[in-house]
């Protein structure tokens, strides 16, 4: 944008959230690239007080989607990128308003959920592809007559299927597993079916790669061979520290 872009542009009013998520993901690595490809995946949505929620809610319980419109806090590009490489298309390219990812001008997404129940100032999610710590700008109810388009054609996205892996469990993660909350084995095999790699990284997509993302209170160790993944185990996180997925090459 030119500085005389900039002077005409109007003067929006600040966006303020009107919560913050609370979801089983913990980290961009690991979280669906989309909405209901993980079903099991839930997550809480506590409105903040100054927004009277025992008000703005009411009658929102009556419906079974809801749309959230979210702020991407975690974005890192600093410069507005024309056309971005979706994961399914393999390296391609493609123009970034023709897909759906993060980054964007502004980044903002939008995401359908379930509504599982609201109780209080708190909305029960699920289905959700949204990571722990999301602003939520907004929610609007999912209307089917007007929000589900008839005849819809999807652009470029059937063909360049994204394929899923067989997911497997060592007998080390089985026994981890015992005695876990209820949904947790299916929720890291959802996850992983739709391969959480990035396939333009070179350290994730190595054969074998000894790889790992947290979910909930645990971290989930894992493996890719072939199409293939094995989940070798899951281990407990007392506290979610941040690791770096991508590894800069040693100097020579």
């Amino acid at each position: 944008m030119t500085s005389q872009d900039k002077k005409n542009a109007p003067d929006f009013p600040q966006l303020r959230p009107i919560g913050v998520l609370e979801s089983c993901f913990r980290e961009k690595f690991g979280t669906p690239r989309q909405p209901h490809l993980v079903p099991g995946s839930t997550a809480r949505l506590r409105i903040h007080p100054c927004y009277s929620p025992e008000h703005s809610l009411a009658g929102l319980a009556q419906f079974s989607h809801v749309w959230l419109l979210s702020w991407f806090h975690l974005n890192t590009n600093k410069t507005f990128h024309p056309k971005i490489h979706p994961p399914r298309m393999k390296g391609g390219k493609i123009g970034v308003f023709a897909s759906r990812s993060p980054h964007r001008p502004n980044p903002l997404g939008l995401s359908l959920a379930k509504l599982e129940k609201v109780q209080g100032d708190t909305l029960y999610l699920s289905g959700i592809d949204l990571i722990n710590g999301t602003p939520i700008l907004d929610i609007k109810p999912y209307l089917p007559f007007s929000d589900a388009a008839r005849e819809p054609s999807t652009g470029w996205v059937p063909d360049h299927a994204f394929p899923e892996l067989e997911v497997a469990f060592s007998a080390r993660a089985e026994r981890d597993l015992a005695g876990a909350a209820p949904g947790l084995r299916e929720l890291i095999a959802d996850a992983l079916r739709h391969d959480p790699r990035n396939r333009r990284d070179a350290t994730q997509m190595k054969e074998g790669a000894e790889l790992e993302f947290f979910l909930c209170d645990r971290e989930v160790h894992f493996s890719v061979a072939g199409e293939k993944a094995t989940v070798s185990r899951v281990e407990a996180a007392t506290a979610f520290e941040k690791k770096f997925r991508r590894k800069k090459p040693e100097a020579r």
